[in-house]
């Protein structure tokens, strides 16, 4: 019978996203290993389905204790536990994967990018954002340091079925090109 070390409860998938915040190195956690996440294609992440609740992680322990709802908080099971969130991802290849945390600055990251995604329509038609983080720019908070995220939206992607590869939104109209005179609207 097949033994495992270090085994943790929690999380809806066997695959799951890690970063390294100071480095901005994402990467991918599947059945080959890690594998990196090229920030260049982007990830795809549903942040419409993002999920709120208490998260405990340790060294060899790991427990995540969802809320019913954001506005429906369950008792803090120990001072161990923080704030913290889950959400379904997939890299670009259509292999899916969970992103966890709760340290402040991946917190931050996940309401910065519901926050700027809730202000698209595409948001509204259940489409889901293919996001690239730029930047990891240290920032003070209480005694120590934490990060601040920088993203774009690359673009919209309709969310995958279950073992699907995600498909690309329809391409938006071509921008209009200057006549020859140059004329660039100002």
């Amino acid at each position: 019978m097949p033994i495992s070390f270090g085994e943790t409860s929690g999380g809806s998938n066997s695959a799951y996203v890690r970063v390294n915040m100071p480095q901005n190195r994402w990467t991918f956690k599947g059945d080959n290993g890690d594998e990196t996440i090229d920030m260049q294609r982007g990830l795809a992440i549903d942040i419409a389905n993002v999920r709120f609740g208490w998260m405990l992680i340790d060294i060899g322990r790991r427990d995540w204790q969802q809320w019913p709802s954001i506005t429906q908080r369950t008792p803090k099971p120990s001072d161990e536990y923080k704030q913290g969130f889950e959400v379904d991802c997939w890299v670009m290849d259509g292999r899916s994967a969970t992103f966890s945390g709760n340290s402040y600055g991946q917190g931050q990251f996940i309401a910065k990018l519901y926050n700027e995604c809730e202000k698209h329509p595409e948001f509204a038609q259940g489409m889901v954002p293919v996001v690239q983080v730029t930047s990891s720019t240290p920032v003070a908070v209480g005694k120590g340091t934490s990060y601040d995220l920088g993203f774009t939206i690359a673009k919209w992607i309709n969310k995958p079925a279950e073992g699907a590869a995600p498909a690309a939104a329809p391409a938006p109209a071509p921008a209009p090109v200057a006549d020859s005179a140059g004329d660039f609207g100002f």
